[in-house]
């Protein structure tokens, strides 16, 4: 042990001699990084510290002033607890990697890393995200994977830059619909978490093209916008609910045929299919089309007009008609389109009550809607 912090007084102080840009410690068996390096401005000029494999619990509150031109920080796999505030001072900061830590919570002052464009948070105990990520206008990798989170903060939708999304192995219930207005977003990972029904508008973007939504076993439709896209639903669509499952409280459920029932957001107070004899939309569905439709056109609609839920939908409807693109928000009619026999080829989806659904805003749509030809 004695030798091995010999070798990093000897690595620090070459690094300060020599103006060194790059600076490695990783599997120095370090429980604080060494003083030479947190102490004055001896390595004011270092760009990338990788401090790998180590037992840090935790960093310096003056990081950010001896070492401000950090470009990157490599901290996976230590013993660390939290991060300090003061790390959003790294206003230099492009990758921040602390996966395999002990991570309970993320300072909100990560959202003051203006530069920032990869955040790795992987296997850590984090239960909850601070809604200020969503101010990382150039994040554009975001992995949270094999963590304790029960939903994700909708102010993502800020990361405007964001390409790809790494949430999988989480305890996550559902997926904000603010997420389909992620424009740059190319991949979607979310498999082994809880998931019962995704956004409805997911897919609609161009550049969405890889999701990943596996062993989700309660999640029994896939938005048929991502019918044309790559898609892992291995492993979904698979348990067997009871009567007493499908009639808890917090589940919004549409029962399709005699035993399957398939899951809808809390918002979605009505669901319909071909066989619903109702034309009419209901009086509350046709207000929301007024007033959302007035809003487009800068009509100021204020929180204080309308509750909560429904101001929401004002500004980001439920989804839109799969036929005729006009949004939807209370009320929409279903069609199922059974993955086991679009893939029968493969018979990957044998056992599975899973489906490919397309909605619709009318009992019109609904009975004009065809689904798009696949080339292979």
């Amino acid at each position: 042990m004695a030798a091995a912090v010999a070798d990093v007084h000897c690595i620090v102080t070459q690094a300060r001699q020599e103006r060194h840009l790059i600076l490695n410690l990783n599997y120095s068996h370090l429980s604080t990084l060494p003083p030479e390096l947190v102490q004055g401005e001896a390595l004011v000029f270092l760009e990338r510290l990788f401090v790998k494999r180590n037992v840090l619990v935790s960093l310096p509150f003056n990081i950010a002033e001896t070492l401000p031109n950090l470009v990157e920080l490599y901290l996976h796999s230590n013993n660390l607890v939290a991060l300090p505030d003061e790390i959003g001072n790294l206003l230099r900061l492009k990758s921040l990697d602390v996966s395999c830590n002990n991570l309970q919570v993320l300072t909100p002052a990560v959202g003051r890393l203006q530069v920032l464009q990869t955040l790795h948070l992987a296997n850590n105990d984090i239960s909850e995200l601070p809604s200020e990520l969503g101010q990382l206008k150039k994040l554009l990798t975001l992995d949270v994977m094999l963590n304790r989170l029960t939903a994700l903060p909708r102010e993502l939708c800020g990361c405007e830059a964001l390409q790809c999304l790494m949430v999988d192995r989480n305890r996550l219930l559902s997926l904000p619909r603010e997420l389909v207005l992620l424009q740059r977003l190319s991949e979607l990972s979310a498999a082994r978490n809880q998931l019962t029904y995704l956004p409805a508008d997911l897919g609609c973007t161009d550049s969405l093209q890889y999701v990943y939504v596996d062993k989700n076993a309660d999640l029994r439709t896939i938005p048929v916008n991502l019918w044309l896209k790559v898609v892992g639903c291995n492993g979904c669509g698979l348990k067997r609910l009871s009567e007493e499952d499908d009639k808890t409280e917090h589940r919004n459920s549409f029962q399709y045929g005699k035993r399957t029932s398939v899951f809808f957001p809390p918002e979605i107070r009505k669901v319909r299919d071909a066989t619903d004899p109702c034309h009419v939309s209901s009086l509350l569905e046709l207000s929301l089309r007024v007033v959302h439709i007035n809003h487009r056109q800068g009509v100021v609609v204020s929180k204080k007009d309308l509750p909560p839920d429904l101001y929401g939908l004002v500004t980001l409807p439920s989804g839109h008609c799969s036929q005729c693109c006009r949004p939807f928000f209370t009320q929409m009619y279903a069609k199922f389109y059974p993955v086991r026999e679009l893939d029968a080829e493969n018979n990957l989806h044998a056992g599975s009550e899973l489906f490919f659904l397309a909605s619709c805003c009318s009992k019109t749509c609904l009975l004009s809607y065809s689904l798009p030809v696949r080339f292979i």
